[in-house]
């Protein structure tokens, strides 16, 4: 015990932080709008070089000077190759970027189920400066999660428009080179349960530590895994409530997110597990895993 006192000595708590201000609006990434620089500065993506050329880009998000948050699916066996991108315009023209030093997935991360699917990366180097600030968590989004109806999804996945050189109205599909954002109506868990049990032939379940959202043309799409998903809380902050994690394949699973549900991996019972991370440099993830069982957190004193 003398061990587990003297190793939780120092953790720090994540808190909402006085940064974390609501944007200037809220307009409404599959069916997404340009977010305008500056209203996400905690907005980060993680990049994955194959030696010659961009290979896979995920989204995240800046927890402390020298973490992002992502989803664990992204960082597999590829973040030695990989790259933090912050203070973002554009992706082909990030005002900072900054090597990987080490990537922690949660230990209990299921890539079979998709369970449990959440990452910490550390940046070589400090992220946080003028413009670029840690996004806002939350300990418990039980009253949150509760009386929202929609949430704020980021990322730089396909955007849909016009094909403006047809007469007809077809559709054009493209990934994007900006942060997009969009506004999604949170699905319950039962009715995202049942989708997906029809979905996977009774093989995916929905736990409490998932949240589904999306609607017909809005929604998450390839290249935005890792990124947040966000709601305002009642003082007007975003917080970000979830990670997005996985949805259906095949254009109808990307179009109508109503029918096939975006599935994102809920932050809040994470907290624990990644102030221990964040904290505890030299800790191996065995250990991190065995010590998380017993981390209790308070928002008083």
């Amino acid at each position: 015990m003398l061990l587990l006192g003297t190793l939780l000595i120092g953790v720090r708590f994540i808190d909402c932080l006085t940064l974390c201000d609501p944007p200037n609006s809220l307009v409404r990434v599959i069916g997404g709008s340009t977010a305008p620089i500056g209203n996400y500065p905690w907005q980060a993506a993680v990049v994955f070089y194959d030696g010659s050329e961009q290979a896979m880009m995920c989204g995240a998000t800046i927890v402390d000077d020298r973490w992002v948050l992502t989803a664990a699916h992204c960082v597999m066996n590829t973040w030695k190759t990989a790259f933090i991108l912050t203070g973002l315009g554009t992706v082909t023209d990030p005002r900072h970027t900054v090597h990987v030093e080490e990537a922690v997935i949660h230990p209990d991360y299921d890539e079979n189920e998709i369970i449990n699917d959440i990452a910490l990366v550390k940046s070589k180097k400090s992220l946080l400066r003028r413009g670029v600030t840690a996004v806002c968590f939350t300990r418990d989004d039980t009253r949150l999660l509760a009386s929202a109806d929609t949430a704020i999804v980021l990322g730089f996945g396909l955007h849909i428009g016009e094909d403006l050189s047809r007469t007809g109205d077809e559709l054009t599909m493209g990934v994007s080179d900006v942060i997009l954002e969009t506004t999604l109506p949170i699905i319950p868990r039962r009715q995202c349960q049942s989708e997906w049990s029809i979905l996977s032939g009774g093989t995916m379940r929905i736990t409490d530590r998932q949240i589904c959202a999306g609607s017909l043309l809005h929604g998450t799409a390839p290249g935005d895994s890792g990124g947040p998903l966000l709601v305002k809380d009642p003082l007007g902050r975003l917080v970000q409530v979830a990670v997005t994690s996985y949805g259906a394949g095949g254009v109808q699973g990307l179009l109508d997110q109503s029918t096939y549900p975006g599935v994102y991996t809920r932050v809040s019972p994470y907290i624990p597990w990644m102030e221990l991370v964040t904290n505890s440099a030299s800790v191996s993830p065995e250990l991190i895993a065995f010590l998380g069982l017993f981390i209790f957190c308070s928002c008083e004193g």
